[in-house]
């Protein structure tokens, strides 16, 4: 099936498009792949409680889901512990690499240690649907 010719009137996708998409229709790509749940990414929405991540747990991401909050709002509740680096707000996401510290969210607090980067999940990634 990765034939270069033109089979009939069509061409071959997978000669068109080698490799699938970071984001659309197919259910694939490293963003798909970099946040789909599993053993690395540790999925949290309000009402789960308080939450302690430590580096053995294997958590390299925490997907916070429906917090109707946006990222420079969750930044700004992060308190790195005394001599942890600063986290970073990056394109989506926020960047721990190093960081401990808490994410006090209400009256829920998360403790982590050894997260990679923390992403927004749900219907609060997008401000536009709840009427804002």
């Amino acid at each position: 099936m990765n034939s270069t010719e033109p089979c009939g009137k069509r061409w071959d996708l997978d000669y068109l498009m080698p490799e699938l998409p970071a984001q659309g229709r197919w259910q694939g790509g490293p963003m798909n792949q970099r946040l789909r749940p599993g053993r690395e990414v540790m999925v949290w929405h309000p009402g789960d409680g308080n939450l302690g991540i430590s580096a053995t747990d294997g958590v390299a991401t925490l997907r916070l889901e429906d917090t109707d909050r946006t990222l420079e709002q969750i930044l700004a509740a992060i308190r790195p512990d005394p001599g942890s680096p600063a986290p970073r707000a990056a394109l989506g996401e926020i960047e721990l690499k190093g960081v401990k510290g808490t994410l006090t969210l209400g009256e829920e607090v998360i403790r982590f240690a050894g997260l990679q980067r923390i992403v927004i999940w749900g219907y609060s990634a997008y401000p536009a649907r709840d009427g804002r």
